[in-house]
């Protein structure tokens, strides 16, 4: 530790301080600057679908500032969508389980997400998941 600071306190009469303000301060602008831009990532996702929750993988794309505010935000925990709201597929009814498979539209998945995740496109949905109910 004490060759680190030995280090830096003979470059720092080599260096003036106003050169290091100023490389921060180009770093700082530069960084800002390549937040504006749009990038396109692939995140898991939290659903909650009456009650059952599912990780849904998505790929999204954003400004770079609002998806560090995604991935940063408390609003990424889980997303609450009633089954009302989506379409299915296909149904499956399991004589044996006595439960009936529902199985999301990932279309509709996709809707209901962008309409919960304003700042952010939702590109492509993964596998939806597939809801059981009780045969009755």
């Amino acid at each position: 530790m004490g060759k680190i600071k030995s280090f830096f306190r003979r470059l720092g009469s080599y260096i003036s301080p106003v050169y290091v303000t100023m490389l921060v301060a180009a770093f700082i602008l530069w960084y800002i600057t390549k937040l504006g831009e749009t990038y396109t990532t692939d995140e898991q996702v939290t659903v909650v679908i009456d009650g059952q929750e599912y990780e849904v993988d998505c790929t999204i794309r954003g400004k770079g500032t609002n998806l560090i505010n995604y991935t940063l935000s408390s609003k990424r925990s889980s997303f609450t969508i009633p089954s009302t709201e989506l379409s299915f597929d296909k149904q499956e009814v399991d004589h044996d389980a006595d439960v009936i498979r529902h199985h999301v539209s990932s279309v509709s998945l996709q809707q209901a997400l962008a309409a919960r995740m304003i700042d952010i496109d939702i590109i492509t949905v993964g596998v939806a998941p597939t809801l059981v109910t009780p045969l009755e």
